[in-house]
């Protein structure tokens, strides 16, 4: 049992749960942190954010965070959570079962017949982020789609649409390269599972709302870059583990 729990009672309760943080930390000077639901509400939360020695001496928020869909029979289910001027689209938050950190956070959703569990690593030496979907039930033939939201910029700072974004991608064993910006670290976005399949539609999500920055009279509002879309066909009892990090691993290693 974890020592940290909360159950779907407190978790479908924003008010509540986007009140209860994490953060983690590394020896390479990189950090994570957000809500325990996966929405940021603050500036300086994100996935990925670490270093980058050739532009100047602060963090930089580069994987800001991963929305997830479960696709099945054609229906598609949004699990994550984003907030927006008066509104939070997708509403992820009502198919979450609980979350347990116990060492490893692990969050787990409910849409239907389908439990599938997620559990968020960071890497002690690296400037890496691992996170593992595992599909523990399921009646029917399941998809899952993930779209990465970039930032690229201080966390000091908020992202706004701009002309000087690079889209260019290059394909890497298992996944994709990408950067946003010149002078930026390269971020490398791969599977454990072969055959997944990256769609590439760049686009800008405008607005994203940090509420703790609002409270606090800040700037709050945000445009995150989207890249794109990745998607695979998971099995009752599979894991996938999504690798992001700013050098290139093997997919091999990641099982």
């Amino acid at each position: 049992m974890g020592y940290i729990k909360f159950d779907k009672n407190q978790l479908i309760n924003l008010e509540y749960s986007l009140s209860k943080e994490m953060i983690r930390s590394n020896r390479a000077g990189s950090f994570s942190c957000t809500t325990i639901i996966g929405c940021n509400t603050r500036k300086y939360h994100g996935l990925l954010i670490c270093p980058q020695p050739t532009l100047d001496n602060d963090n930089h928020v580069l994987l800001s965070k991963v929305d997830e869909t479960v696709i099945q029979h054609e229906a598609e289910f949004n699990i994550g959570v984003n907030r927006y001027p008066g509104t939070y689209n997708p509403k992820g938050h009502k198919y979450v079962r609980d979350f347990i950190a116990d060492i490893i956070p692990q969050v787990t959703f409910r849409v239907g017949g389908v439990i599938l569990s997620k559990e968020t690593m960071f890497v002690t030496e690296e400037e890496m982020v691992l996170i593992r979907y595992t599909l523990l039930d399921a009646h029917s033939p399941t998809r899952i789609r993930l779209k990465p939201f970039l930032a690229f910029r201080s966390m000091h700072r908020l992202s706004k649409q701009n002309i000087d974004l690079e889209t260019r991608y290059d394909e890497v064993p298992n996944g994709i390269r990408t950067r946003m910006y010149a002078g930026y670290s390269n971020l490398y976005m791969q599977f454990s599972k072969k055959g997944v399949e990256y769609t590439h539609v760049p686009d800008w999500y405008k607005d994203i709302e940090y509420t703790q920055e609002k409270e606090r009279g800040f700037e709050h509002h945000e445009d995150l870059y989207v890249p794109g879309f990745f998607e695979a066909d998971i099995k009752k009892g599979e894991s996938i583990i999504f690798c992001v990090s700013t050098r290139e691993v093997n997919p091999g290693n990641l099982s």
